[in-house]
């Protein structure tokens, strides 16, 4: 067999392989690319992706979505739709087939360390297809996260401060505009939960990226809403009281999402629970006796555990339970703000401490781990001397560093809420127009080299 009839023989198992989960793809691939080609992968929950796919459109590209379960179809537009059916090893072949073969010019996804879109960044930088990683803001309201390559501790300004040549030195600029997405995104995500559970079958479910049951998510979500409603006027009175009578004489300790992909391995092995129980014991044994300990919970995990009960049984053993107090809400900035330090595995409320110049002790592997911004513990931190810290970086390395953070990361919108979904397409859409005009300014500077 001659080279040309093997190569040819190749390309055709390829391609058979390419339209297995969908036959309409075989004239796809084989249609000549006039345009700039986008690949959708799985957006935030509700019709963000989908209004994206369609500005886009408008604007000259040509998009094409993969659908991983049918919450994914619920909000996606027939338009460019391509089902996948396979499990997470079939999608790692499949998608590297895929990518390099329908010549795409970048990958858009949310949530760069979901499994699926692990194995997609991973190809796609071995095929050099530039990938836009999106997630929630690092910094909200008011703002979404839009970078290159990855989020997070997979950021490529994790672990880093700004070059001299970027050190923006004004005040930072944090908006006074909040879109008002969590209910929004509280409805969006009952429903795409309810129709991934309910309509979602076979090997399709091993690619779910949080495994959730309907009925026990619609008995959380109900208490979610029902702790909040009940422990409003309780929240309120002890921020009130947090700000007025304990300022700089309380730490802070933020809860995140467990379930939540970049806690897999950015966390080094921490979790809400062995957070709790090593902080109260160091606090019981070493804290200056007149501090308090706050626990913030996150406002998605409030109806699916009992973090009062537990964190109010701890502390009764180590006889410390009035000196203990547990938000279910309240203004993380304003909090931050009074502390006397902060606790936190990898969450974004970090920033806030940075900002208000708060200590701040981190354990995993966060996108502001850097020894001049925090006390970074890399999985193993000494809670006992942290009672003591007072280690901050200088305010004018926190502005410049935040600034950067805001000039190079994020963007203005709202994932949830219609009004800021279209400000974040305009962000996203602008952002595509940034680089592509940075990647001609490289070709054009290699050519007059």
């Amino acid at each position: 067999m001659d080279k040309p009839t093997a190569d040819r023989m190749a390309s055709d198992r390829v391609r058979q392989r390419i339209i297995r989960f969908n036959p309409r793809l075989k004239d796809a691939i084989s249609e000549a690319k006039v345009r700039p080609r986008i690949l959708l992968l799985q957006g935030p929950v509700g019709p963000f992706f989908k209004t994206l796919q369609a500005h886009l459109e408008q604007n000259g590209y040509d998009v094409w979505r993969v659908c991983f379960n049918a919450g994914d179809r619920f909000y996606s537009s027939k338009k460019g739709r391509i089902n996948f059916h396979g499990d997470i090893h079939e999608w790692r072949n499949w998608f590297h087939d895929f990518a390099s073969t329908a010549g795409f010019d970048r990958v858009i996804l949310f949530g760069a360390e979901r499994e699926i879109h692990r194995v997609a960044r991973n190809a796609a930088q071995r095929l050099g297809i530039d990938v836009l990683s999106l997630e929630e803001g690092y910094i909200r309201p008011g703002y979404i996260t839009v970078e290159q390559g990855g989020n997070n501790s997979a950021s490529p300004l994790a672990g880093r401060l700004p070059p001299p040549e970027m050190r923006y030195h004004d005040q930072p600029d944090f908006p006074a505009e909040d879109f008002k997405g969590f209910r929004p995104m509280c409805l969006h995500g009952f429903v795409y939960y309810s129709f991934r559970t309910f309509f979602t079958f076979g090997k399709r479910r091993e690619l779910f990226h949080r495994p959730l049951s309907a009925l026990p998510e619609i008995f959380y979500w109900l208490r979610n809403a029902g702790r909040r409603i009940h422990r409003h006027p309780h929240n309120t009175k002890t921020v009130e009281w947090l700000v007025k009578r304990c300022h700089k004489n309380y730490y802070l300790v933020p809860f995140q999402v467990d379930a939540d992909a970049q806690m897999q391995d950015a966390a080094l092995g921490w979790n809400r629970l062995r957070l709790i129980s090593a902080t109260l014991k160091s606090f019981a044994q070493n804290a200056p006796q007149e501090s308090r300990l706050v626990f913030k919970v996150h406002p998605l995990e409030r109806g699916h555990a009992n973090h009062h009960a537990l964190i109010d049984e701890m502390a009764r053993a180590y006889g410390i339970s009035d000196r203990v107090d547990i938000l279910d809400h309240g203004s993380m900035g304003l909090l931050a703000h009074h502390a006397a330090g902060m606790i936190t595995i990898t969450s974004t409320s970090g920033l806030s401490a940075i900002h208000h110049g708060t200590p701040l002790l981190v354990l995993g592997e966060a996108l502001y781990a850097h020894p001049e911004l925090a006390v970074c513990a890399h999985g193993k931190p000494d809670f006992d001397a942290f009672w003591s810290c007072r280690h901050v970086a200088d305010p004018t390395l926190r502005r410049a560093y935040l600034n950067w953070i805001m000039h190079e990361a994020l963007a203005v919108g709202d994932y949830y809420a219609r009004p800021g979904i279209h400000t974040a397409c305009h962000s996203v859409l602008g952002r595509l127009k940034e680089h592509k005009s940075a990647v001609i300014d490289m070709a054009e500077a290699r050519s007059a080299g």
